[in-house]
């Protein structure tokens, strides 16, 4: 039986284990978690968390703001399949398996570094060589998750709401599963709802412009506001605020997704620039820009949702800021909001998780793009396959 053969069939074994690979557009580091698959369930084994070196961060940011040329993109894409097979060591490292058992595949995201999903030639770029990761842990690799759905005229994102109806789905509660990233992004399940009934889209900010006002306000000193302790000094200020709901992302209706093109750099100098004119304080910028995420998600539900949910779960790295769970608990007023903990998700390794989920759609052939929260003209086995050399 040749490789081919061989994983294709894995792709059919209950129980299989695969590896899920995330690294955000916060570039602060490798999030990896071991997923467990029996017939239709999804068991998260192992988590790790490999943090990338200041030096690599600089780097990434560096080529998200367009700097640097075809070679430094190119090697950087190498190292940063290098560092993810340290993340596959460490996830690895972390788990007993049984010794029967070995890992089928790694779905790896790569890192972004541009999304532009519109124009005339619709494009993005991921980052994180998938050969030399195969090469370097011995494990096949599925990745270029986005390219497929974009090619067919969707977004390319968000592609996480697939393994949320399948790990999340709730047969009487309508559930929103929030994600608080670099980008904030919902997805929308309705009570015993199907594949076809699944909605999502990007809010808008998430802990990209708080991280980047972070640094600011301390000079450098603090890639983010560790538990909100500077936006907990300051006061919300209408007057940036009111500016804030301007942008032009929050009035589009879905499908839509963003990156650091519409709530990165520009748009944090925008907000530096305007509290030098008005003279205000490092923390009250904070406290905006903090409550602005947390108000651009209520807004957003308000606005495209097919109706409010039941109950909203929170994860990824604004799952742990409480000062922006507080504004978001107030803003949803009577609408429970939980964090993925509390039904036995670590909140960090919810896109990790829902990459492993998206390789095993696509090596057991199943679609797994959703042309209602994307834009595609039609589902599409997302992500392509790379064997060890």
């Amino acid at each position: 039986m040749n490789p081919w053969q061989t994983l294709f069939t894995g792709a059919q074994r209950s129980p299989r284990y695969l590896i899920g690979l995330m690294s955000g557009t916060s570039a602060d580091g490798t999030d990896a978690a071991l997923v467990r698959f029996e017939n239709d369930a999804a068991e998260l084994v192992a988590f790790a968390f490999v943090p990338f070196a200041e030096d690599l961060r600089d780097r990434v940011l560096a080529v998200s703001c367009g700097q640097g040329n075809a070679e430094t993109v190119s090697r950087l894409s190498v190292e940063l399949a290098v560092q993810y097979a340290d993340a596959v060591q460490a996830v690895y490292s972390a788990a007993i398996l049984p010794d029967s058992e070995r890992v089928l595949a790694i779905g790896c995201h790569g890192q972004t570094v541009s999304h532009t999903p519109h124009g005339a030639f619709p494009a993005t770029l991921q980052l994180g060589d998938a050969a030399t990761l195969a090469t370097r842990t011995g494990i096949p690799v599925v990745s270029n998750f986005r390219s497929a759905d974009i090619a067919l005229g969707g977004q390319g994102a968000p592609l996480v709401p697939f393994a949320d109806w399948r790990l999340l789905a709730h047969p009487t509660k309508t559930r929103v599963l929030q994600n608080i990233g670099g980008i904030a992004n919902v997805t929308f399940l309705v009570a015993g709802g199907t594949a076809s009934d699944v909605r999502g889209f990007d809010t808008g900010p998430g802990n990209m412009l708080i991280d980047h006002l972070a640094g600011w306000a301390t000079g450098g000193k603090a890639h983010f506001d560790e538990d909100g302790a500077i936006a907990r000094l300051g006061t919300v200020r209408q007057d940036l605020m009111d500016r804030l709901f301007d942008h032009p992302f929050l009035q589009i209706a879905p499908p839509k997704s963003a990156g650091r093109e519409e709530f990165g750099t520009t748009l944090a100098h925008d907000i530096e620039q305007f509290a030098v004119t008005q003279s205000l304080r490092p923390a009250d910028v904070l406290a905006t820009a903090t409550a602005f995420t947390a108000y651009s998600i209520a807004s957003a539900y308000d606005r495209f949702l097919p109706r409010l949910p039941d109950e909203v779960i929170v994860s990824g790295g604004g799952a742990r800021n409480p000062v922006l769970m507080r504004f978001l608990r107030e803003k949803l007023a009577t609408i429970p909001v939980l964090i993925s903990d509390d039904l036995g998700i670590n909140a960090e390794a919810r896109e990790a998780i829902a990459f492993a989920v998206l390789a095993d759609a696509t090596l057991s052939g199943l679609p797994a793009s959703l042309p209602a929260v994307t834009g595609a003209s039609c589902a599409t086995i997302t992500g392509g396959v790379t064997l060890p050399g």
